[in-house]
């Protein structure tokens, strides 16, 4: 079997066939991401038998112009019994991550797939941010594995795993990348703690301006 997405089997074979013909199944793929949900990671590789895609996995961001939802999180690719049809299977070998392609199948895929279901487990079950990062500080050093993978995403990014939090504070309008951190580093942790904050507190903040009060108050 072999999973072929829908740009590649329209260049393979001609227009979809509307009857499924080609059709063995549908495999999903998440997406490799630290912002990616636990229940989109776990389902990684799940196989839909049947010419029909199921739909979208979780809640749609957007339609395809046939209809068809999708989002940021995974997608449905079609699979194709290329040997069934008598046909030699295109060669793809890699899958997108975060961090650059991987080899579809490596050691490297099973070794960052597992790293981040125990990555979002932690960071979408912890009581508060203190304990998250304690227990992503014993997940960092767990198995070998993991200390690989930790030290190929804090190569990308040195101020992982503090960065995966202050992206969250960029949900507040009118808030960057470098107010974010300010904000981090002031203590604040949440967009919740930043709109319960008193004005003084917020406005004390070095590029804390009162229009960026305004923006947030207003929201």
């Amino acid at each position: 079997m072999m999973v072929l997405g829908r740009g590649w089997l329209s260049l393979m074979t001609g227009p979809f066939d509307p009857h499924g013909d080609l059709t063995a199944g549908w495999r999903y793929t998440a997406t490799l991401h630290l912002r990616t949900p636990l229940a989109y990671l776990e389902k990684d590789g799940e196989l839909s038998p049947g010419p029909d895609e199921p739909p979208v996995v979780g809640e749609a961001e957007g339609q395809l112009p046939d209809g068809t939802g999708f989002n940021a999180y995974g997608f449905w690719a079609r699979e194709i019994d290329y040997q069934g049809l008598g046909l030699p299977p295109p060669d793809f070998r890699s899958r997108a991550t975060q961090w650059g392609p991987v080899n579809i199948g490596s050691e490297a895929e099973r070794c960052l797939l597992s790293f981040l279901k125990s990555f979002r487990y932690i960071v979408e079950t912890a009581e508060d941010l203190d304990q998250a990062l304690s227990e992503l500080e014993g997940l960092s050093t767990s198995t070998e594995r993991n200390r690989k993978t930790w030290a190929m995403v804090r190569k990308a990014d040195p101020l992982f795993p503090d960065s995966f939090f202050m992206q969250q504070l960029q949900m507040l309008p009118g808030v960057g990348a470098a107010m974010a951190e300010k904000l981090y580093r002031s203590g604040f942790r949440s967009v919740d703690e930043v709109q319960a904050a008193k004005d003084s507190k917020l406005l004390s903040i070095p590029g804390f301006g009162k229009g960026l009060l305004e923006k947030i108050r207003a929201q």
